[in-house]
């Protein structure tokens, strides 16, 4: 029966697809190790980082401290190896907890909610051994939330740092319809390319995510700079002159917006949406908003990034949605030569009669939603007389280094 525990190491958990962005923006962070798992990177560090990273991370959902890592033969050892976690050096009696199950291929758990069950007993039942009362239990809105996750026979324990997800950011009041995830929108942003600094158009904006996120990211605004209270701040270790620091360094580094961001949709009413929500992001002013149809729309510059995040099939008549695809197409070609473009889709099939060549290809998920994120340099003529120009270009560039 093994029982591992772990020091300075943390795991941030993402969205499919957005593994390695999320690595790599850990790094940025401080990281010296970030590796990639399925939906999360596991990465080192201190105290320090771990409120770096929640401050500052994009694309991260939650970032777990590991607590154990347990094997277990019945109810009776799991119960004995949850109980050995040294909860009441963690955190408080007086704080509330909740237990988030989840159990795979394991012949001792077939019910999730038993499983549960059984992890608050052992670690309330810690507390009441050694103090003689215990934690409440708040399902909804607990200080403390343990994270439980059993496969097989094995078992990984861990406390969410975060608390409430980190894709909270607190500017989305009002939603349109199959609204994009910040998280995500942040992420295919950080897969486009985009350098911050080049004009950036997201022309079906629907409640503004794309350009919100866009314009953070430009103004080198952390997302969480003005949460006020994060999983680990109900720790035993929270130290909350390190989260001010933090915090304080976070508003020096801020800048104003260094783009041109322009959010526009044909639907007037989205524009209201659009307009509280970057308000109260706190970016009044760095954001054109526009009632404008994709259709007529002519960027005067000749370069830049316009992410688009179509109607799917649920959101429009289905007979429509390949008609849509192409137009769409030949608009991004005939008029953003020149451009990037990234394309997010749950229509996999409909996104081919876009009729243009992808650079990449990511499949991602939006909620439940399986999508590909598609990539699109823009030029006009030929393909083969574009990446032929292209390539004398880097060939140049390459020996006027050398």
């Amino acid at each position: 029966m093994k029982n591992t525990t772990y020091q300075n190491t943390f795991i941030a958990k993402t969205f499919a697809g957005l593994e390695q962005v999320l690595a790599e923006e850990l790094r940025q962070l401080g990281s010296s190790e970030a590796t990639t798992l399925r939906r999360g990177v596991v990465f080192r560090g201190d105290q320090q980082l771990l409120y770096r990273a929640n401050i500052w991370s994009r694309c991260a959902i939650s970032i777990l401290r590991p607590l154990s890592d347990f094997s277990f033969s019945s109810r009776e050892s799991f119960y004995e190896n949850m109980q050995a976690i040294d909860w009441t050096g963690l955190f408080s009696k007086e704080k509330t907890i909740s237990v988030i199950a989840t159990a795979h291929e394991s012949e001792v758990f077939n019910n999730t909610m038993f499983l549960a069950q059984l992890s608050k007993d052992a670690i309330v039942d810690s507390f009441s051994a050694k103090y003689g009362s215990r934690p409440d239990v708040d399902s909804s809105g607990a200080q403390v939330r343990i994270v439980v996750n059993v496969m097989g026979d094995s078992c990984k324990v861990s406390l969410d740092s975060s608390g409430d997800a980190l894709f909270k950011r607190g500017y989305r009041r009002a939603t349109g319809q199959a609204p994009i995830n910040e998280v995500l929108a942040a992420g295919l942003i950080k897969l486009s390319g985009w350098d911050s600094e080049s004009p950036f158009f997201d022309p079906m904006c629907g409640s503004g995510t794309f350009p919100i996120e866009a314009a953070l990211m430009s103004a080198n605004i952390a997302p969480g700079k003005d949460r006020k209270v994060f999983g680990f701040s109900h720790w035993n270790d929270f130290d909350p002159k390190l989260l001010k620091a933090e915090k304080e360094r976070a508003d020096d580094s801020q800048t104003s917006v260094r783009a041109r961001i322009s959010a526009s949709d044909i639907m007037g009413n989205m524009l209201d949406i659009v307009r509280h929500n970057v308000m109260d992001a706190g970016l009044l002013g760095s954001i054109e908003i526009r009632k404008q149809d994709f259709f007529s729309l002519h960027p005067r510059e000749t370069s830049g990034v316009v992410m688009i995040n179509p109607p799917y099939g649920h959101r429009m008549n289905r007979h429509n949605v390949k008609e849509l695809y192409a137009k769409m197409g030949d608009s991004l070609k005939h008029r953003f030569a020149g451009f990037r473009a990234g394309v997010i889709s749950a229509e996999l099939e409909a996104i081919g009669h876009l009729g243009l060549k992808p650079e990449a290809r990511h499949i991602v998920f939006n909620g439940p939603l399986k999508c590909t994120f598609n990539i699109y340099d823009l030029f006009k003529g030929r393909r083969n007389d574009y990446k032929a120009g292209k390539n004398t270009g880097t060939r140049k560039r390459i020996q006027k280094r050398n």
